[in-house]
């Protein structure tokens, strides 16, 4: 498909009126991070720019919001690993970096009770303590302490199995698409016990997708970012609601710099003519024109708004054919302190693969010397179909085998927050199919955390999406 077609022609789609009194450089269709970030790098660069969000809140994926009784509900739990160096300079070039708030260099495993022969009547916590050594050093040092997760014998295993992504080999891991995680784990020779200890819940915390279904090289993409630098592990959490303490923030940034945010502004159509596409239309019947279009949503809305004859062009025909995962974040606030964690938990076995207290580990949730655990609850596809009370009697129960005093006595409430099409599915052949920036169209450019730049499904490739969608419309714009 030449980057000359005009997918609609001006004729078919009506007269287009800009709402702008002057022509804008970009218009950016969603309000998330990467929507978010692609503005901020716009504006700093001296450009217009008009962000839409189809929602009342922005945030995207890291909205949250207040219930009627001032507690915090939010679509995801986030963890800012020390790797996500894209984050962490935007943080900083917003003031906001101190609203991380760092937690030892530790990565902590939980086994219920009888998960394997290793444990017994009661849950099992090992801790890697990641060594003061450069990496991949660090991380092999904590491997080495472990007892519960790695006998002796697996510690060789896991060396020999992971050698490849441990010694920086990318095209390997690029080689491991079309098979899943666990077929790779066996096929190299590591134990089932490791699997379902270790990568089991790794795999939902990365994609909310078990090991026997997710991509390989997805999982392996993430070990090597482990491995790639000393701190790259090390997991820290905002000092407050994502919404309060980085989405607010960066759009008070942005709009001081003359940008424009408008939220419950669904966008409908992409405009084009003259080979270029001209602007959007939201579903009320506003107009808005523009240099460039950025689109930075979901995938599956991504795949809405694209002409179908666009999603047949190989840059752009992913786009189409990826799927989303569905999760469910719960939130449990409990009437004392039921865990002596205050790190993000990987909890092998039970529906609360990846979990935090927050409510001692963050001071800005308000829920000072008692627990507030908020539980990433996957795999969730057999789970949203149940209500609300079901799926939390479940939790709740899984909870309980890891924490004795998290029971129904001591549960203050308990809500649940459904996304039905989160992050994209990174099964076997899904990473070939993550689109880059570019389109057919040239001033037509994609972002978002399902885009490929290198990076897994996260805040921090949705940061470096926005940044490469920025980059192309500099790149096409003259300096003013």
């Amino acid at each position: 498909m030449q980057a000359n077609v005009a997918f609609e022609t001006r004729e078919r789609l009506g007269r287009v009126e800009s709402q702008a009194s002057a022509p804008l450089d970009a218009v950016i269709v969603g309000g998330g991070p990467a929507g978010l970030a692609a503005a901020k790098y716009l504006a700093d660069a001296g450009r217009s720019a008009l962000v839409l969000e189809k929602r009342p809140i922005l945030g995207g994926k890291l909205s949250s919001w207040r219930d009627r009784d001032g507690d915090v509900l939010e679509t995801g739990l986030h963890s800012f690993f020390g790797g996500y160096a894209t984050v962490h300079a935007l943080l900083r070039d917003v003031g906001i970096a101190h609203h991380v708030r760092w937690q030892p260099h530790t990565l902590t495993f939980a086994m219920p009770p009888g998960f394997s022969n290793r444990v017994g009547a009661n849950a099992v916590f090992e801790e890697f303590h990641f060594v003061d050594a450069p990496s991949p050093f660090n991380g092999i040092g904590a491997v080495l302490n472990a007892r519960y997760v790695f006998n002796a014998w697996e510690k060789v295993l896991f060396a020999l199995g992971t050698a490849p992504i441990l010694t920086g080999d990318h095209a390997y891991a690029e080689r491991q698409d079309d098979i899943t995680y666990a077929a790779w784990h066996r096929k190299r020779g590591m134990s089932e016990h490791m699997l379902q200890t270790f990568f089991a819940p790794m795999a939902l915390a990365l994609n909310f997708t078990p090991a026997d279904a997710i991509s390989a090289e997805a999982m392996l993409r993430v070990m090597a970012y482990f491995a790639s630098s000393r701190d790259a592990s090390r997991s820290g959490f905002l000092d407050g609601p994502p919404n309060e303490r980085l989405i607010e923030p960066i759009a008070a940034h942005v709009r001081e710099r003359g940008v424009r945010i408008e939220s419950t502004a669904r966008v409908a159509q992409l405009l084009f003519a003259d080979g270029r596409c001209t602007g959007v239309r939201t579903d009320d019947g506003r107009t808005y024109e523009a240099e460039h279009v950025i689109l930075a949503t979901p995938v599956h809305d991504a795949a809405k708004l694209l002409p179908p004859e666009m999603l047949r062009d190989p840059l752009v025909h992913g786009v189409g054919k990826l799927t989303s995962s569905p999760v469910i974040n719960g939130h449990f606030w409990f009437d004392r302190p039921i865990s002596p964690h205050t790190n993000l938990i990987f909890g092998a076995g039970t529906l609360l693969p990846v979990h935090a207290d927050l409510g001692q580990a963050s001071p800005g949730y308000e829920w000072p010397k008692k627990s507030f655990l908020e539980v990433c609850i996957a795999p969730a596809d057999d789970l949203m179909a149940l209500d609300d009370d079901t799926v939390i009697e479940r939790v709740l129960a899984d909870m309980t085998k890891l924490y004795p005093l998290a029971t129904k006595q001591t549960l203050v409430k308990a809500k649940l927050v459904r996304v039905p099409k989160s992050v994209y599915r990174a099964s076997p052949g899904a990473e070939r199919l993550r689109p880059g920036t570019r389109t057919p169209v040239a001033n037509l450019l994609l972002a978002g955390c399902y885009t490929n730049h290198g990076f897994p499904a996260s805040i921090e490739g949705a940061l470096r999406s926005a940044r490469a969608a920025a980059d192309a419309v500099l790149a096409q714009t003259r300096v003013r």
